[in-house]
């Protein structure tokens, strides 16, 4: 899957389930740090909460981004997607992101379509969704309107990439408020 066709299909996950109402479906609850703020110019809007200014590349580095997906091809970048600032990651086979959403917590996450769980990862309320794409996102809630967003797309929707999205999620969670 080249890169362009790939950002699109991680986009449209992180569109399909990111927004609107409570998700329709919904199962049993089942370090070395960088910083977690930033010196970087707010990018969308914000409620003010405790993501506000946070800059998503400093919640996962380089090295651990190859440590769960093999060698990156590019350095990440922050870019905006509808209301989340994502740092993408480039690794030869897929395409991972790690988004700050400061407008939106785990009750704006929808099914759409996908199979969403409810779980809890380190002290964080969480869901996961996986996408018929391919595609697995992690949604980490920090407050009732912000969160953290892991997606993953693997670039085959042969393989499942929850498990490495899992250990991205992994690493995120410690570092978040």
């Amino acid at each position: 899957m080249n890169p362009r066709t790939t950002l699109a299909a991680v986009a449209v996950l992180i569109s399909a389930v990111a927004c609107g109402g409570p998700s329709a479906e919904q199962a049993a609850p089942t370090s070395d740090a960088p910083s977690t703020t930033s010196t970087a110019p707010q990018v969308g809007p914000s409620r003010g909460g405790p993501l506000d200014g946070v800059d998503p590349c400093t919640l996962l580095t380089k090295a651990e981004a190859e440590r769960v997906t093999g060698a990156q091809t590019a350095e990440p970048v922050v870019e905006q997607l509808g209301s989340a600032r994502v740092c993408n990651f480039s690794p030869q086979q897929a395409l991972l992101g790690v988004g700050v959403r400061t407008t939106s917590g785990l009750a704006q996450v929808q099914s759409n379509g996908n199979v969403v769980q409810e779980l809890v990862i380190g002290r964080h309320q969480a869901k996961q969704a996986v996408g018929a794409t391919g595609s697995c996102g992690i949604f980490i809630g920090v407050t009732e309107s912000s969160r953290v967003d892991v997606v993953l797309n693997s670039g085959s929707p042969d393989e499942d990439p929850c498990p490495a999205a899992m250990r991205v999620a992994e690493l995120v969670e410690p570092r978040l408020p």
